[in-house]
């Protein structure tokens, strides 16, 4: 989803002017990414201090106006975006583990598979590739390259 776009420099300490979309993104301590280069970059933030539609940002490791002013213009998104697109970038996912929540460690993603509605990953279980729906995923931890899901129940009997 779209969390907003960073519009401006607002000091020489890395403070930025931000857009922030309704509903008011509220979950500070959760990182929101920004493609840069091609790639998801997660950005933690170190102030959020909003004023209504607005709010003025510094992210941890940017504290400095040469550094923040390479992400004037760029769109924040919160992980269901990324899970979105990076199902339409095969090598996004490739070699990400995914975790079932009741089963535990399922496998390494193989493939993705970009059906219509419907992404989905593939791993393989037993010698057999079982699809992963990517609807279902709960959480994504980009840095140490993990999937959290529940599959559906049956679905590896298929």
């Amino acid at each position: 989803m779209l969390v907003g776009e960073v519009l401006k420099i607002f000091g020489a300490g890395g403070e930025l002017i931000a857009k922030i979309n309704e509903p008011v993104f509220e979950n500070c301590g959760e990182p929101v990414f920004i493609r840069i280069d091609g790639l998801w970059v997660p950005f933690y933030f170190k102030l959020f201090e909003p004023h209504g539609k607005r709010v003025k940002i510094i992210f941890e490791n940017m504290e400095s106006k040469e550094l923040a002013e390479e992400l004037v213009g760029k769109k924040m998104f919160s992980q269901p975006e990324i899970l979105h697109e990076s199902a339409s970038e095969p090598s996004s996912l490739m070699r990400f583990t995914v975790i079932d929540s009741k089963l535990g460690n399922l496998g390494q993603v193989e493939e993705v598979f970009d059906y219509p509605g419907n992404p989905c990953v593939g791993i393989v279980i037993n010698g057999k590739q079982v699809l992963i729906p990517l609807n279902g995923i709960e959480k994504l931890e980009l840095r140490k390259k993990l999937i959290y899901t529940t599959i559906p129940e049956g679905l590896l009997e298929l």
